[in-house]
């Protein structure tokens, strides 16, 4: 009456096989999208939100007027009313761009070599970024082309070459480049550390500069500028103001914090195929053990009729079933962790701030997985528990 136990082998094996690829996408999906979540979220040591970055190109003006230009461009942007501040940068924070030098800092107790990001960077930048001045002093307009050359160096700087020691009138020299002569800058500060390049990129030891020492502005300017209200009106009202200062002007706008969301579009692609492979996985388990255990139980009606004849409680025959859909469970649940154990590797080049072998992870959707199960069992088992033991002894 019980019948063959091989009968459903194969089938068994099949739910087993789907329960463990399941768990195996589930914990690459959630791996992916807490990733992408600890990326979205991560402060990179300066605010985003209200900045935008105004690309503003002088071809057409002669060498020798640039630095006026510059100077009545910025004295524009600052007019408008919604403009809180803004600034001139030889790099954007996060675009993926990279400048590096060679340097030697002179400190109180030793010389040190090596090299560090350098940015140059006009009065009120740390102010538009709200980068946060630890110590010293920043730029200001007495800082010019012909002044001692001056520079703020960011902590891991601090901690890299000067071993935190008090900064201040120490000495960074940089390495001879085409188009940029060695040259040396006193310390006159220290600012909190920021992301350089993109958000995956471990701080690096930064130096910035005054915009009016860059050894070769070259024939473009990037502007930093905070607004108070939506970036959209303030960018029309800045192109305004250029375009009424020299219509030959040539200007591109961004804005900042959708240049880093784009940035993560790979990241997010990932996150979103992944999610929707793992919900499919979590369909085709509920409707596969499901359908399994339903026509198990259709098979064993004969049997289940017999055992609660002979007085068996229907509570038992409740876990009578569950136990056969939740042995399954388990056995390709401890197949599906180890094979994500060995998969999920693969993605470590995906991921920031997370292992592939989380334990978080893996223990939450196997949890998850237990509880799909369980209601997929769920009904075939109470639907048997519910029988009328006359009719399942008439069943054929």
């Amino acid at each position: 009456m019980a019948g063959n136990r091989e009968r459903f082998a194969l089938q068994r094996g099949l739910t087993v096989l789907q329960m463990a690829v399941s768990l195996v996408l589930l914990s690459g999906a959630l791996l992916l999208t807490r990733s992408f979540w600890n990326l979205i979220t991560l402060h990179p040591g300066f605010r985003q939100d209200g900045v935008f970055v105004t690309y503003v190109s002088f071809r057409h003006q002669p060498v020798e007027r640039r630095d006026a230009v510059k100077k009545e461009l910025m004295e524009r942007i600052r007019s408008v009313p919604q403009v809180q501040s803004a600034a001139i940068t030889s790099h954007i924070p996060l675009n993926g761009s990279s400048w590096t030098m060679g340097v030697h800092v002179t400190g109180s107790k030793e010389v040190r070599e090596g090299s560090s990001k350098i940015t140059w960077v006009s009065p009120d930048f740390f102010k538009t970024m709200e980068i946060p001045l630890l110590s010293g002093r920043d730029f200001n307009d007495r800082d010019t082309a012909t002044s001692l050359k001056v520079a703020l160096v960011n902590e891991t700087f601090l901690r890299r070459y000067l071993d935190n020691a008090n900064p201040i009138g120490a000495r960074v020299r940089t390495g001879a480049e085409p188009n940029y002569p060695e040259a040396t800058y006193e310390v006159i500060g220290v600012v909190k550390d920021t992301k350089y390049s993109n958000l995956r990129q471990e701080i690096q030891p930064i130096a910035f500069a005054p915009a009016s020492q860059h050894p070769n502005a070259g024939d473009y300017v990037a502007i930093v500028v905070r607004s108070s209200s939506s970036p959209a009106g303030v960018i029309a009202a800045v192109k305004q103001q250029v375009a009424g200062m020299d219509p030959l002007m040539r200007v591109q706008t961004s804005v900042m914090k959708t240049d880093v969301g784009e940035g993560l579009a790979r990241e997010r692609l990932m996150a979103w195929l992944s999610g929707f492979f793992g919900a499919i996985a979590v369909i085709l388990v509920v409707v596969g053990l499901y359908g399994l255990l339903s026509y198990m139980t259709l098979t064993r009606r004969n049997e289940v009729g017999i055992r609660l004849a002979l007085g068996a409680q229907r509570g038992s025959i409740l876990w009578l079933v569950l136990r056969q859909g939740l042995a399954l469970a388990v056995v390709g649940i401890a197949s599906g962790l180890v094979g994500s154990l060995g998969l999920t590797r693969f993605l470590g080049s995906l991921l920031f701030e997370l292992k592939p072998s989380d334990p978080a992870t893996l223990n939450g959707t196997s949890l998850f997985l237990v509880m799909v199960a369980s209601l997929a069992c769920w009904l075939p088992a109470r639907r048997a528990a519910m029988v009328d033991p006359m009719e399942a002894l008439r069943y054929e």
